[in-house]
């Protein structure tokens, strides 16, 4: 054998053992994430969360007309869920429920909010707030009640509680947000679940931009009972903040080198839960990086004018006007034209 062969098979076998060793390492680091396998979800027995003491508004309601579940080649809906729990292993209601579509058709990634009081048909269930799913079953129900109503596939899921969404925050060295006089009043009185929280209060906090750390962020992001700069209130304004919440993260995100990605994943694997396996995690990660968006497209459902809120079992509940025109405006802007 000559030399020059001896070279070429010693250089092929180091790649060889690094392209192994770079695998392997990815597959540790992708096994610290908390799994759910599907078929193994306990599903429970249904309650209602009774927030009124109103008579009954509605007695039926026009759920329009399905015409199958829409998908597209190039677009995935991943479902970010943070539930409201405060105990480890319960699982709670959804909190939040924010569908993230990576589109690779149109180079673009959209995050849709779906309201958590949004009266919905819950498969093998009453009818019932949208985030009362999640409780009852999982992603499996979830997936299966957003799928039956708005007409939208979910592909994969991902949950994260409060104690996660602060390791979230803290790993990638904080959001900036502006805050109005009415926030900073608000949240420099509240903690992350309220004011008994081992006595803790937001402090530092000024009007115009502030840089929030964890339990900060996470006051923000559950803010209720004050408007948005834009005037937004209640369930409309946390939603929004929610948003504002993942474009900021996005944007410290989108420019780190995977080195840096890495070091941030390695802090926050353990406190996610997903349905997904290591190569689905690993490649809808690489699509999402390797597609350049500069920024997120929002939307919320149901949209300002597009509802009317009712009373049903002791439940105030968010009605919308005509299904038919949710599930086709929402189509349209997941999957576009």
């Amino acid at each position: 054998m000559s030399n020059i062969r001896k070279v070429i098979l010693i250089i092929l076998s180091v790649l060889s053992l690094m392209v192994i060793g770079a695998y392997a390492f990815l597959q540790v680091q992708l096994n610290k994430v908390n799994r759910i396998t599907a078929g193994e979800t306990e599903f429970t027995t249904e309650d209602f969360e009774e927030d009124t003491d109103e008579p009954d508004s509605i007695t039926s309601v026009d759920w329009g007309e399905m015409n199958g579940i829409r998908t597209r080649d190039g677009v995935t809906n991943v479902l970010l869920v943070g539930q409201d729990t405060r105990q480890e292993g319960e699982r709670a209601r959804s909190d939040s429920m924010i569908i993230l579509s990576v589109d690779t058709v149109h180079n673009r990634m959209t995050m849709t909010s779906l309201m958590r009081d949004l009266y919905v048909k819950i498969p093998g269930y009453s009818d019932n707030k949208l985030n009362a799913a999640y409780r009852f079953g999982g992603f499996e129900l979830l997936d299966a009640t957003i799928e039956e109503n708005f007409g939208i596939s979910i592909d994969y899921n991902i949950e994260v509680d409060f104690e996660g969404f602060q390791t979230v925050i803290d790993a990638v060295d904080g959001i900036d947000v502006v805050l109005t006089a009415d926030e900073v009043a608000y949240m420099s009185r509240q903690s992350a679940y309220g004011r008994d929280h081992n006595n803790k209060t937001i402090t530092g906090l000024v009007v115009g931009e502030n840089h929030l750390y964890g339990e900060a962020a996470l006051v923000y992001a559950r803010i209720r009972y004050v408007a948005t700069a834009n005037g937004t209130r209640d369930d409309y304004g946390r939603t929004e903040r929610q948003r504002t919440v993942i474009q900021q993260v996005f944007q410290q995100l989108k420019d780190q080198p995977w080195t840096d990605l890495l070091g941030i994943y390695d802090n926050v694997a353990d406190v996610l839960t997903t349905d997904m396996t290591n190569d689905e995690l690993l490649s809808i990660a690489l699509t999402a990086y390797n597609l350049g968006a500069n920024e997120i497209e929002e939307y919320r459902v149901p949209e300002d004018g597009s509802y009317s809120g009712e009373y049903v079992r002791r439940m105030s509940v968010l009605v919308p006007n005509d299904w038919n025109v949710l599930r086709a405006n929402l189509q349209e802007f997941i999957y576009g034209a």
